[in-house]
């Protein structure tokens, strides 16, 4: 260690420096904290935009109730009526349409040709965009005109000229198992389809599981079973949400319908 003599005659030792050795471990240690923390930081980040995502399918899932406390204790159809290719003729009917009119800061009429599942109140923080498999939303289990695989259904359909009625009002009371039925889940649309109308015999992303009844973009009936952490949210019909990872969720049994009973009003084909 060098001396530095002052003018008073006492005696500074200056400290030593730091040698590059010692430069280069403190640089590895670094690295290495970080390759341990960053990891974790993106796995926290995505935790917290999965419960923003359920928190919002939460509050829609809070918005059916209300509407049938309002309206007979009767479910929100998914729309009043469709033409021949399931299209709904007034967007103004679709379910979170007439839910949405519960939520004052969006007023009462949003058209769906124009904004795709009412502002930013249905939107999922992990989707990149608003249709196919970049959009993620909160949707509902749809059945078609079919009231005993779920509530979510078409009242009417459109033949030529006449308006043919297909459904009835789903009530309350006709939910079996309220805690474990599914409402609400992940979508990439409005809806993702019952596997009971609409199997899964595809397997397009090679994991050796079904996807759906098609291709391409209608992979798992329009859903993102994978969106969260390799996993969904869902919403079951006594208002709870939680998170349910796909293998268990979207598991085929052997007579090509789903295992779990999430899927189920109580019974089984």
């Amino acid at each position: 260690m060098r001396a530095n003599y002052q003018f008073d005659g006492s005696v500074r030792r200056q400290p030593d420096a730091f040698s590059l050795i010692e430069l280069l471990v403190v640089i590895t240690v670094l690295s290495l904290l970080l390759t341990i923390i960053l990891p974790g930081l993106k796995n926290a980040r995505l935790i917290g935009r999965q419960l923003v995502c359920g928190s919002q399918m939460k509050q829609w899932a809070m918005l059916v109730h209300l509407y049938a406390n309002d309206n007979d204790q009767t479910i929100v159809p998914y729309a009043t009526t469709c033409d021949l290719t399931g299209n709904a003729l007034d967007r103004r009917t679709c379910w979170y349409n007439r839910l949405g009119t519960y939520v004052a800061e969006h007023g009462t009429d949003v058209e769906y040709s124009t904004n795709w599942g009412f502002f930013n109140a249905r939107k999922c923080p992990m989707g990149k965009g608003a249709w196919g498999q970049e959009a993620v939303w909160t949707g509902v289990y749809f059945g078609a005109f079919n009231t005993k695989h779920s509530p979510f259904v078409f009242l009417n359909r459109i033949e030529g000229s006449t308006i043919v009625k297909k459904a009835e009002l789903v009530k309350m009371d006709y939910i079996r198992s309220p805690s474990s039925f599914l409402m609400m889940l992940d979508v990439q649309r409005d809806h993702t389809f019952n596997p009971f109308d609409y199997q899964w015999q595809f397997d397009v992303d090679g994991d050796g599981m079904n996807d759906s009844y098609q291709t391409g973009e209608r992979q798992y009936n329009w859903a993102q079973p994978k969106i969260h952490r390799n996993g969904c949210n869902v919403a079951l019909f006594d208002g709870h949400v939680e998170y349910i990872n796909y293998k268990d969720f979207w598991a085929i049994g052997d007579n090509g319908y789903p295992v779990h009973t999430y899927w189920y009003n109580g019974w089984r084909p």
